[in-house]
């Protein structure tokens, strides 16, 4: 179990576990902000415009985080106040997008330690680049429920077609095996394996 590092590697499962919470927060700010622009303030009136991770995951996430290492967190939008006919799609690239841009940041300060010999850093950094990673490739599945399948509905209007009850029952199971089969490990492995190739190409 994930919690067992606590004791084993205590190093890795701090920055693990506040690398997955900022990133996250990071993740769920940017739909809010993006959401705000296009014309919906509903995250930004109901205080969910904030890095807290108690408002912008939860407790329940905040405990699976600690436990298990993986954890989620969520903004409420109000599609039909957003005011471009792609505004949903935009909401949810924006969360996407942040990660590539945090996976940008976490590549600079992993750049300064390997030069600095900090090794602190290199843990920082190269965390923070395999969490933001697989964050961008797990949401931008299309699988209802996640960004992606709003970023893809953009690119493929059929899909707007697919009635709300199908997308949750099928976002759900899917979600569900993804989760249980360990499916989700092919994502970490494509994160870690880029992050790692990164580091060759300095080292």
């Amino acid at each position: 179990m994930f919690i067992t590092l606590l004791q084993r590697a205590p190093e890795f499962y701090i920055t693990w576990v506040v690398v997955v919470m900022f990133s996250i927060c990071v993740h769920e700010c940017c739909h809010a902000w993006t959401a705000f622009r296009c014309g919906d303030s509903t995250a930004v009136d109901r205080g969910y415009f904030t890095l807290n991770p108690l408002v912008v995951m939860g407790p329940m996430s905040l405990g699976l985080l600690a436990f298990f290492g993986i954890a989620w967190g969520a903004v409420p939008v109000t599609p039909s106040r957003l005011r471009e006919p792609y505004g949903r799609a935009l909401v949810a690239a924006s969360g996407p997008l942040a990660n590539v841009g945090l996976f940008c940041a976490f590549f600079l300060i992993l750049l300064i330690a390997l030069f600095s010999g900090i090794e602190e850093l290199v843990m920082i950094g190269r965390t923070g680049m395999t969490a933001n990673g697989f964050l961008f490739l797990f949401n931008m599945l299309p699988v209802p429920g996640l960004d992606g399948w709003d970023v893809y509905e953009l690119l493929f209007p059929a899909l707007k077609r697919v009635p709300a009850d199908t997308r949750n029952q099928v976002g759900w199971i899917i979600l569900l095996l993804i989760l249980f089969t360990g499916a989700f490990r092919i994502f970490w492995t494509l994160a870690g394996g880029f992050t790692d190739f990164l580091i060759r190409l300095l080292v």
